[in-house]
């Protein structure tokens, strides 16, 4: 037997921590020369990609420049769930990671003091690339998602979950749509006071498995003026426009035994645009010495969720299929985190570069608003914002070395800490839409970097070899009962840069 329901709804799409989190958290991404010392540019500047930490390496250049870089990206992710390993290998991917413009602007100064060159810039950047697959297993377990399904549609009467001719439960801005979907396909069976538990067996185990594809990107578009003052000064500022670009496939299933089986396949697109505004300073207090400060205010972003589920599931001789109505778009803001950048360098005669960056991101400070920048309706996402997540602190560390005066070898490791409260958990609200419990812990990123360039005075060109490990730990639904699965993505990138001076 089958139920699908396609019908008009007026509840919320409700946004967690969890996605915002992503949104924002980006990576060590850019030119060739940039990643290849693990992103450490702070106080270097001179590289397309140094400006979007630090707006006054703009002041750095000499020449005005025009150069793009392409990459190959290689990725696996593997995952190991009560003792049962799965590895998932993406194909090969191409994609452009950076295009820049720079007009360098010299100024005739008698003394060289005062204000030596005015530079501007037009610059793109990946900030994060979303794409990945993975296919998490496990073996048999005595938890189910019938379990939490039960927990969570405790105090709703079963009148409120099944359609009649004058109701629909989908209507119901109390009734979340997980609990219509529990009921009506068999899953929860009801006790005495309007509680409900699992329809499995007191004794039956379930075999889990979650398959999950990401897709998407989050850009900037950035607009950039630094000074030079005096060679020891530099100041910059740039104004940075973000296109984001999201989409989530989920499916997580159970095996009952003998047949029986529930699975629930959830789609997201997010689609938005934010803005925020970057200065930052380079001082050269004597000359093999840089260091470098910038501040960037917390963008904020327009985002549109649109959202569609269904559940299957075969218990007791039934087969339910059901399919949610469809949201009307979620519209609404995120204020993303403060961010400032600390870094220095030491520059080793002719030879050598030494630079080491310290970013600090104030994720527990981000805040939901509806499009009218009012924030009550999402007090309760924003209270678990300061709770659940982490502010975040990045360290990169790179160098370089020139073997002659054109061609240079690099290297570089940078670290991002937790975003995430180890004891977090993904909140289901009673007027949500969305059927996916699911959520994922950020436990680190490491990034191992390496690259080689070579320079001539109107030209060069740059490579560079990124190894990223993202740690995870992944939850199909919030309970105490549950072990996680740790997830291992390995991204690999090779990176070439192409760019012309003059």
């Amino acid at each position: 037997m089958a139920m699908v329901v396609v019908l008009n709804c007026t509840l919320m799409i409700a946004q967690t921590e969890f996605e915002a989190q992503k949104y924002v958290q980006t990576d060590i991404n850019g030119t060739a020369r940039y990643m290849g010392m693990g992103g450490a540019f702070g106080a270097l500047g001179g590289d397309a990609s140094a400006i979007k930490d630090n707006p006054a390496g703009l002041g750095i250049f000499r020449k005005s420049e025009l150069s793009g870089t392409m990459n190959l990206t290689m990725q696996n992710t593997t995952s190991k769930w009560n003792d049962v390993k799965s590895i998932y290998e993406n194909p090969y991917k191409t994609g452009l990671n950076n295009f820049s413009l720079i007009f360098a602007m010299p100024i005739s100064v008698v003394d060289g003091s005062g204000l030596v060159s005015s530079n501007w810039s037009f610059g793109y950047n990946r900030l994060k690339d979303f794409n990945r697959n993975m296919n998490i297993k496990s073996g048999a377990s005595a938890s189910s998602i019938t379990d939490y399904m039960g927990y969570f549609t405790g105090g709703i009467p079963s009148n409120d979950l099944s359609e009649t001719n004058n109701y629909n439960p989908y209507d119901n801005e109390f009734v979340p749509w997980i609990s219509i979907a529990a009921y009506n396909g068999y899953l929860i069976d009801p006790l005495a006071n309007n509680q409900w538990r699992t329809a499995l067996g007191d004794n039956q185990l379930v075999t889990p498995s979650y398959y999950l594809t990401e897709k998407g990107h989050l850009d900037e578009y950035s607009l950039g003026w630094a000074g030079n003052f005096s060679n020891s000064f530099y100041f910059g500022a740039t104004v940075n426009f973000q296109s984001l670009n999201y989409t989530h496939i989920g499916n997580y299933s159970e095996d009952f035994g003998s047949g029986e089986y529930m699975n629930i396949g959830d789609t997201v697109y997010s689609k938005g645009n934010g803005m925020n505004l970057s200065i930052g300073c380079i001082f050269r207090p004597i000359d093999y010495l840089r260091l470098g400060l910038s501040i960037q205010t917390p963008s904020i972003y327009t985002i549109t969720d649109n959202y569609y589920s269904t559940m299957k599931s075969n218990l007791r001789d039934t087969l339910r299929t059901l399919v949610s109505p469809l949201p009307p778009p979620n519209e609404f803001k995120l204020q993303g985190p403060l961010k400032i950048n600390a870094s220095a360098a030491l520059i080793l005669g002719k030879k050598g570069i030494v630079s080491v960056e310290y970013d600090f991101s104030n994720n527990s400070g981000m805040q939901l608003m509806d499009v009218d920048n009012n924030n009550a309706k999402f007090t309760k996402e924003n209270e678990r914002m300061k709770t659940n997540l982490n502010n975040v602190q990045t360290i990169k560390i790179g160098g370089e070395y020139k073997l002659t005066n054109s061609f240079a070898l690099r290297a570089g490791f940078a670290n991002t800490s937790n975003a995430n409260n180890p004891d977090a958990y993904k909140q289901m609200y009673e007027n949500t839409v969305r059927m996916d419990p699911q959520f994922f812990i950020h436990n680190s990123t490491n990034y191992l970097t390496a690259g080689f360039g070579y320079r001539e005075a109107s030209w060069f060109v740059d490579f560079a070899y990124v190894n990223k490990i993202l740690d995870e730990t992944f939850y199909p639904y919030d309970s105490s009962s549950l072990t996680g699965a740790s997830v291992i993505t390995k991204t690999n990138n090779v990176v070439v840069t192409l760019g012309l001076k003059f």
